[in-house]
């Protein structure tokens, strides 16, 4: 069984250094949603987010829509596609789905937008169920 402490560093509200991602789940209840703006401490390049944020903001938003329909998961693997460069304070639209189950295994997909809908990213992943 995985415990919930407050602590993760997406979501976590008692991590100081975390994202503090909030979500919401439509009324069918098929995806998660989550918004973020960067603040300058998460960057790489010059007012370019890192990468890395940007595949936590895909690993969780994921995670959260396999909590949604029910299963505790950690990932195995997440294959991502970095498509454009997102800037520093600029506010980011995160989407995640749970394509489908087989077995002990969540099967996932998640994108990240800019607020005019361009794709910033886009990931699979396998979530194995706990």
């Amino acid at each position: 069984m995985l415990i919930d402490n407050n602590k993760c560093f997406a979501c976590g509200r008692d991590n100081t250094e975390g994202l503090k991602l909030e979500f919401s789940y439509p009324e069918n209840g098929d995806k998660a949603l989550t918004t973020f703006t960067p603040a300058a401490k998460y960057q790489g390049w010059e007012d370019i987010l890192h990468g890395g944020i940007i595949i936590t903001l895909l690993d969780e938003v994921m995670a959260k829509a396999a909590v949604c329909k029910g299963f505790q998961v950690v990932t195995g693997e997440i294959t991502a596609k970095l498509k454009n460069p997102a800037r520093i304070a600029e506010t980011l639209r995160c989407e995640g789905r749970v394509d489908v189950v087989k077995k002990k295994v969540v099967y996932a997909s998640g994108t990240v937008y800019k607020e005019d809908g361009t794709i910033v990213a886009q990931a699979t992943a396998k979530m194995f169920i706990i």
